[in-house]
C-alpha cells in the first residue's frame, strides 16, 4: 500500500482505532497478568507441606484445613487383583469443611463400590447416573447431612468429594475396584498409581488465580464458572480442564500425604523373586501367600508403587482360564502366550522416527531418562534402518530435512544434539505427532515410531482421534518416562497405534526397558488372531490386535452356561499355528464378571473416538455400568447420611487437598498452549501501538 494512502487510512481510523487497540491491549494485559506464574511461598495453599492444606478465614488468619492419611490393601490372586483404598479427611479447623480429592488409578481399574464411615456409623455408596447422583450430593450438602461422591474425570483419574466435615471430625473413605494384573516376557506387574502429573492444556486455557475450589457447583462441568477448581478454566475441546489441574505441593523432607501399603499375593506358582522398582518392601510367605508391606510403614504419595514378580523358569505359565458366575451368566478371563518364534533372518529395513518430549513437566529426572532412552535407541539403529528425531515442547522441531542412514557421521549428530536438549515450555503433543504420523519413506519401509513423554496431557481424545485417523501403515510405541506418567493415554495410544507401551521410571532401567522395546519392534509378531468359541458369547475385545513377543493374548467373555472347549488361532512370520483350551473349569474367581464389564466400557469409549453415536454409546454404557455398579463418565456412586449434621446458621468452606508432586520433578505447574509470557508481551505491544496511534492522531502531525 503506497505511503501516502496508508498515512490517509491511520488518520481516517486513528480515533476508533485508538479505542479499539487500547481497549484489547488493557483487557489482555490483565487477563495475562493473572495468568503469570508466580513466585510460590511457603504461606501459600499451593506449597502447604506434610498432606495439610489451609484454610484462610475472614480476618486473613490462616489455619490448617484438612488432613489426609490413606491405607491400601491389595489381594492379588493369579492376574486379578482386589484393591481397597481407605483415606481419612480430617478436619483440624474450628469450620465446617468439604472435601475435594482427586484420585489417580491404574487405568484398568474397576471401580464398584464406595463408603463412608463416622466413627460407627457406615453409609453404603449407590451407583447412579452422574447428573442424578451429582444433584444428590448438591442436595444433600445443602441440606447439613455428611455426604461423599465418587466420579470418573478420566479412565485413570478420578474424583473424591466429602461434605460436611464437623471441626474436629475425621471422615473415612473406602473406595473399592478391580484391575488386571500385567505379565510381560515372564514377569508380572502390579502398578498403583498415588499421584499425577500436571497435565498441559491446549490452546483456548486461561490460567486461572486462585479463588473458590468447588468443582461441583454446576450441573454440567461444560458451563465455566468462577465457582470451579483447578489453576485453569474450561478448554475448548477439553471441558474438564478444570477438574483434571488440581492443586500440587511438594514431599520436602516431611511425609505428604501419607499412605501404608499391605499386599497378599496368592500367584498359584512358586516365585524366583518378589521386588518393587521405586520403594523398600519386606516380603515374607506364609502358607503359600506372600504378605509384602513397605520397610518405611508410610510413605508420601509422590510416585506410584510398582510390585513385580517373576516365577522359577519353566514355571511361566503359557494358558489360564478364570471363571466367575454372576446372576446366572457365566464371565471366563482367557490368557494365553502365542508361541514363541525367532527373529527373522533377515533383518527387516524400518524407518525409524524418534519422537522426545521436552516440555517443562520433564524437568528434573524425566528429561535424563529420556535423552538416556533415546541414545539407546539410536545404538539399536541397523545400518539398513533410516531414522529421525523429533523434540517438542510448546513448539517442535526436526533434527534432520529427511530421514538419514545411521552412519558414522549422523549417528554422531544425532547423539551431540540429544546431549544438548533441555526441558521447558508446554507439552504441545499434536503438532509434533503430526508430523511424526505424515507420510512415509520414498520407497514405502515399515515405519515406526518411538514417542517418548510422560503423557502430561488433558485432551486425549483428541490425540486419539488423530492416531486412528492418521496411522495408515505405521506402528506407535510410546515409552512413558518418570514417576507417575499418564499411564491411560500411552497404553491407549499404543493400542490405536499397534504398538506397545513401555514405562521406564529410573535411570537404571532404560537399558534393560530399551532393550525389551527393540526386541519387541525387530521380533515377528503374532497376528491374524481370531478365537473359536464352543457357543455365541460376547467378548472383549472383540478385534483381537497382533500380538508382540513376550506379551500375553487377554481376553475376557461373557455367556451362558459355557463349556467345552475353545480353539485360539494364530499366525507368526513362520507358521500358522492354533491352541485348544478347556473351558469346564469349575474354580471361581471373584472379580472376572466386573473386569469384563470394564473392558465393555473402555470397547464402547473406543467406539466413540471412531465416531459412533454419542448417546447410543452413553445409554449401553450406563445399562453395562449400572448392572455391574461401575464409575464411569456417565455414572458416579454417591453416599448420603439421612441424619442432618450441620445447621444452617453454619458456613460451609470447600477445601482442595493437593496432590503430591510426582518425585523428581521439577516444574509445579504446566504451561498451557498460550504461553503467558508471550501473551503478556502481545498485550505490550497492542498498548505501544495505540500510543503511536494516539500521536499520529494528535492535531499538528501529519
Amino acid at each position: 500500500m503506497p505511503v501516502p494512502l496508508l498515512h490517509s487510512v491511520f488518520r481516517h481510523y486513528s480515533r476508533p482505532l485508538v479505542a479499539v487497540t487500547l481497549r484489547r491491549g488493557f483487557i489482555c494485559l490483565l487477563l495475562l497478568w493473572a495468568g503469570l506464574p508466580r513466585p510460590i511461598s511457603a504461606n501459600e495453599p499451593t506449597s502447604p507441606g506434610a498432606g495439610k492444606i489451609f484454610f484462610e478465614e475472614a480476618s486473613g488468619r490462616r489455619s490448617e484445613a484438612l488432613h489426609l492419611e490413606s491405607d491400601a490393601r491389595f489381594r492379588i490372586s493369579g492376574i486379578i487383583a482386589h484393591v481397597e483404598l481407605t483415606q481419612q479427611f480430617k478436619n483440624q479447623t474450628d469450620n465446617w469443611q468439604a472435601a475435594i480429592y482427586v484420585l489417580p488409578m491404574n487405568e484398568t481399574a474397576a471401580v464398584n463400590r464406595m463408603e463412608i464411615r463416622i466413627g460407627e456409623r457406615v453409609i453404603k455408596g449407590v451407583i447412579k447416573e452422574k447428573a442424578e447422583a451429582r444433584k444428590t450430593y448438591h442436595a444433600a450438602k445443602a441440606q447439613g447431612k455428611k455426604a461423599a461422591l465418587v466420579e470418573q474425570l478420566r479412565p485413570n483419574l478420578f474424583q473424591q468429594t466429602v461434605a460436611n466435615i464437623a471441626p474436629g471430625e475425621t471422615i473415612t473413605v473406602n473406595v473399592s475396584y478391580v484391575q488386571t494384573v500385567d505379565y510381560d516376557n515372564g514377569v508380572f506387574g502390579f502398578r498403583f498409581p498415588m499421584t499425577l502429573t500436571p497435565r498441559f492444556l491446549p490452546a483456548g486455557t486461561f490460567v486461572r488465580p486462585q479463588g473458590s475450589v468447588d468443582p461441583l457447583a454446576l450441573d454440567e462441568p461444560q458451563q465455566p464458572s468462577p465457582n470451579t477448581k483447578g489453576w485453569a478454566l474450561p478448554a475448548q475441546g477439553v471441558p474438564d480442564t478444570h477438574l483434571i489441574t488440581p492443586g500440587m505441593t511438594r514431599a520436602d523432607g516431611e511425609l505428604t500425604n501419607p499412605i501404608s501399603l499391605k499386599i497378599e499375593l496368592d500367584p498359584g506358582l512358586e516365585l524366583q523373586e518378589i521386588g518393587s522398582a521405586y520403594h523398600n518392601i519386606s516380603v515374607r510367605k506364609e502358607d503359600g501367600q506372600y504378605r509384602i508391606e513397605l520397610v518405611e510403614g508410610r510413605v508420601s504419595m509422590d510416585r506410584d508403587f510398582v510390585l513385580n514378580w517373576r516365577p522359577f523358569v519353566g514355571e511361566e505359565p503359557s494358558a489360564a482360564v478364570f471363571r466367575e458366575t454372576l446372576d446366572g451368566e457365566d464371565y471366563l478371563l482367557l490368557m494365553m502366550l502365542p508361541p514363541a518364534v525367532s527373529s527373522a533372518a533377515q533383518p527387516i529395513a524400518r524407518d525409524m522416527v524418534f519422537v522426545i518430549d521436552t516440555s517443562g513437566s520433564m524437568q528434573g529426572t524425566s528429561i535424563e531418562q529420556a535423552k538416556a532412552s533415546l541414545a539407546r535407541a539410536l545404538d539399536r539403529l541397523k545400518p539398513q534402518d533410516r531414522f529421525n528425531i523429533i523434540e517438542f515442547n510448546s513448539s517442535w522441531s526436526r533434527l534432520f530435512d529427511d530421514l538419514q542412514y545411521p552412519d558414522a557421521y549422523y549417528l554422531k549428530t544425532a547423539k551431540d544434539w540429544v546431549s544438548r536438549l533441555g526441558a521447558g515450555g508446554g507439552t504441545n503433543m499434536q503438532p509434533a505427532l503430526e508430523i511424526a504420523l505424515a507420510g512415509g519413506g520414498a520407497d514405502q519401509q515399515l515405519k515406526h515410531i518411538v514417542f517418548i513423554t510422560d503423557g502430561a496431557v488433558g485432551n486425549e481424545q483428541g490425540l486419539f482421534k488423530l492416531i486412528t485417523e492418521q496411522l495408515g501403515d505405521t506402528r506407535l510405541f510410546p515409552v512413558g518416562i518418570g514417576s507417575a506418567p499418564n499411564s491411560f493415554f500411552m497404553r491407549q495410544a499404543a493400542e490405536y497405534g499397534r504398538g506397545t507401551y513401555t514405562h521406564i521410571g529410573s535411570l537404571r532401567e532404560v537399558g534393560e526397558k530399551m532393550d525389551q522395546l527393540y526386541t519387541r519392534i525387530e521380533s515377528p509378531v503374532a497376528a491374524d488372531i481370531r478365537i473359536d468359541w464352543p457357543q455365541a458369547l460376547e467378548s472383549y475385545p472383540a478385534h483381537i490386535p497382533a500380538i508382540y513377543q513376550g506379551e500375553p493374548l487377554l481376553v475376557a467373555a461373557k455367556g451362558s452356561y459355557l463349556s467345552g472347549s475353545v480353539v485360539v488361532h494364530g499366525k507368526t512370520a513362520t507358521a500358522p499355528w492354533s491352541r485348544e483350551l478347556s473351558l469346564d473349569s469349575r474354580v471361581s474367581k471373584p472379580g472376572v464378571g466386573t473386569i469384563w464389564a470394564r473392558r465393555k466400557i473402555g470397547s464402547l469409549e473406543d467406539d466413540l473416538i471412531k465416531g459412533r453415536d454419542s448417546n447410543v454409546v452413553k445409554d449401553e454404557m450406563i445399562e453395562v455400568a449400572v448392572a455391574h455398579k461401575l464409575v464411569t463418565r456417565h455414572t458416579s456412586l454417591v453416599a448420603v447420611e439421612e441424619i442432618v449434621s450441620r445447621l444452617d446458621q453454619d458456613t460451609l468452606n470447600i477445601a482442595d487437598i493437593p496432590n503430591v508432586l510426582p518425585q523428581g520433578q521439577m516444574a509445579m505447574y504446566p504451561r498451557t498452549a498460550t504461553n503467558a509470557q508471550l501473551g503478556f508481551l502481545v498485550g505490550l505491544m497492542s498498548l505501544l501501538a495505540a500510543m503511536l496511534l494516539m500521536f499520529r492522531a494528535r492535531p499538528g502531525i501529519s
